[in-house]
């Protein structure tokens, strides 16, 4: 009979490699089983092979720009040649993959050894998974199991995707053509950071098309507004209130019907192709989840135990976007070594998501961390924020980008709450900012940071001035570059 593995992991994206990583140097015999491709959508379909389109679509609308003291309208684009690029960029970041997998198959010093087993797994008892790979069957038992099996792209009933026409973030990336024009249904993160790069490339008119009165609802109106201000200026079309009537193939392209606003009005559209970016949702189907006694409600597994990755099962941990939390590489690789840790006894600190960030790829950028207005207002939390505009901070002036804004929160005692950086570089801005989240410091303690000059992040210590009452450039000097909200 096999030998008993002291853990099974399920999934070898961000979450599951890190895991495997951190049970490899605690000397643990692991089994990690793959069923695609390592990475997961950290490489492939997601987190970098969409942020290589985002970065060659900026330099594209830079290198376009004429008020710059250079022409640049007459470039050439092969979109074949930038999807190359994309594809580069990621076989680069497989390989090191690969080279991490090489590594975690031989014994570490305390006798680790991570085996990879291909193919898709599920629970076929409490404590064993048998995995369907490419040489059958294979039951494989362990001590401990980790659920980092990912997400995949929510679609919506009666909607067919074809992959060729009506797409999902699956498929988008691999359109042979840039389309003519692109339809993107949901105005969250992902669809707002395609419709930048679809945009970004000059020869696809884009629209986005969105239930709610504004995109991305989950941030504050005054950073949805700068977006949607900036998408306005580059082309890119808002329907807001618009509810998705139908959607299907037409020819070579796709027709559109939405029923738009108050006023009831249908709306119809032919379109090259449509985008599908209503969110994405844990890969939870047919895992036998149940056989463990795993607890998933609404589509994603329960945690048992705040700031752990515990399940209802005492034997079985989950980490990345299985759960209910914010779908970060990031967070799932904290939650991976974290869930490590927490199985074999070493009792980790509460994971801070109070204190994770995120970076939005629009144009411009967008960068955050910990709680926005939004969020205070939801939790009842009293706060004071400080709005400084770009316009005032001499490295956004000799960039000549001056649109944009740092918004910095914190507690009436001082205590900080959150950062929001919508513009150039924003996100240089907010690892110190998250540490000190983290460690629960102060503005005072912001304010004692020595930041570096010209920076942008010079935006977030004359925030924390602001709200000290010790700023150079007070309200009453500069109303249209910095203010104060107060809700003590």
């Amino acid at each position: 009979m096999e030998r008993r593995h002291d853990l099974c992991i399920l999934g070898a994206g961000p979450a599951g490699i890190a895991a495997a990583a951190r049970a490899h140097a605690l000397g643990k015999r692991v089994a990690l089983v793959e069923a695609v491709r390592p990475g997961g959508a950290g490489i492939a379909d997601g987190a970098l092979s969409s942020k290589t389109l985002w970065h060659l679509a900026m330099d594209f609308v830079r290198a376009r720009r004429s008020d710059r003291g250079w022409h640049g309208g007459a470039l050439t684009l092969s979109w074949p040649e930038v999807t190359a690029q994309m594809r580069a960029a990621c076989a680069e970041a497989l390989r090191h993959v690969e080279r991490q997998l090489e590594h975690l198959g031989r014994p570490s010093e305390r006798g680790g050894v991570v085996e990879r087993v291909r193919g898709r797994g599920r629970f076929v008892a409490r404590d064993v998974i048998e995995v369907a790979g490419p040489d059958g069957p294979r039951a494989i038992s362990a001590d401990h199991v980790l659920v980092a099996v990912g997400s995949r792209p929510r679609t919506l009933p009666g909607i067919d995707v074809d992959g060729e026409r009506v797409l999902t973030s699956d498929h988008v990336e691999h359109v042979a053509e840039l389309p003519a024009s692109l339809g993107i249904i949901g105005a969250g993160v992902v669809g707002c950071e395609y419709a930048t790069i679809f945009a970004g490339f000059g020869r696809t008119t884009v629209e986005l098309f969105d239930r709610g009165p504004r995109i991305l609802p989950f941030e504050d109106a005054d950073v949805s507004g700068e977006i949607a201000g900036s998408f306005g200026k580059a082309g890119i079309h808002i329907h807001a209130e618009a509810r998705l009537e139908e959607l299907r193939v037409d020819g070579d392209g796709v027709r559109l019907l939405a029923r738009l606003g108050a006023s009831g009005e249908v709306f119809e559209r032919r379109l090259s192709r449509a985008l599908l970016a209503v969110g994405r949702v844990p890969a939870l189907d047919g895992l036998g989840l149940e056989l463990a006694g795993v607890s998933v409600v609404k589509g994603a597994i329960a945690c048992a135990t705040p700031g752990t990755c515990r399940t209802a099962a005492p034997h079985v941990w989950a980490a990345g976007d299985v759960s209910a939390d914010v779908m970060l590489a990031n967070v799932a690789e904290q939650e991976g070594r974290h869930a490590v840790d927490d199985m074999f006894g070493l009792s980790p600190a509460p994971i801070c998501y109070e204190a994770q960030s995120a970076i939005y790829f629009f144009r411009p950028e967008v960068a955050a961390v910990g709680l926005n207005e939004q969020l205070c207002a939801a939790r009842g939390q009293p706060y004071r924020a400080a709005v400084v505009r770009l316009g005032l901070l001499r490295r956004a002036i000799a960039m000549r980008a001056t649109d944009g804004f740092v918004k910095l929160l914190a507690a009436p005692d001082g205590k900080l709450l959150g950062l929001r950086v919508v513009g150039p570089q924003a996100s240089s801005c907010i690892q110190g900012v998250a540490l000190l989240i983290e460690q629960g410091a102060s503005l005072t303690d912001l304010d004692q940071c020595l930041h570096p000059h010209p920076a942008v992040t010079e935006g977030v210590q004359e925030a924390a001035r602001l709200l000290l009452g010790t700023s150079a450039h007070p309200p009453a000097a500069f109303p249209d570059l910095v203010s104060i909200i107060d809700r003590s």
